[in-house]
């Protein structure tokens, strides 16, 4: 197995998966604030080097290896920031963008839950970018946020989109 080939994937899968630049992912690995020992989690991942063909076992053994580098809270803390400073850029035309990266947020945060154990404690779905959502459905039905076209983010979790009509009419005030 080639170390440099593995890691390589594994920066770019992180880069494809969260929209990122992979020089923006090189620098997070290379200056997190704890360090990463590669070769260690290379050895860590082994069992993971397995398939068919060398392509599938690296392509397999890229997905630990992604996965370990963005559980490394100093990496985590640097792209986290990045994505999230996206989702505060969000320019309201697709809420499935808005969604999209409140996904790669919380999967970040799901791979260090030491760090972000108290709900809200980075990213406050109460505060998202939005616009305006009308009061009289607003005060019945919690929505998120709602993007130009009407279409809301809605459901306990904010992970449901419903348009703003189907939203009153699900709470009959048609």
């Amino acid at each position: 197995m080639d170390t440099c080939i593995l890691i390589e994937k594994a920066v770019q899968r992180i880069a494809d998966v969260y929209d990122l630049d992979r020089d923006k992912v090189e620098k997070a690995i290379s200056e997190s604030e704890l360090p990463l020992d590669l070769p260690r989690m290379i050895d860590e991942g082994l069992y993971c080097f397995r398939g068919p063909d060398d392509e599938v076992r690296y392509e397999n053994a890229s997905i630990c290896l992604s996965s370990k580098i963005l559980a490394n809270p100093g990496v985590a803390k640097v792209l986290l920031s990045s994505v999230r400073s996206r989702m505060d850029q969000w320019d309201r035309e697709d809420i499935n963008d808005l969604l999209s990266l409140l996904r790669k947020a919380v999967s970040i945060m799901e791979l260090n839950p030491d760090l972000y154990v108290v709900p809200g404690s980075y990213i406050d779905i109460n505060h998202l970018p939005s616009e305006h959502i009308p009061e009289d459905v607003n005060s019945k039905c919690r929505i998120w946020a709602m993007d130009k076209k009407g279409v809301c983010l809605v459901g306990i979790d904010a992970d449901r989109l419903m348009h703003i009509d189907d939203v009153r009419k699900s709470l009959d005030m048609t």
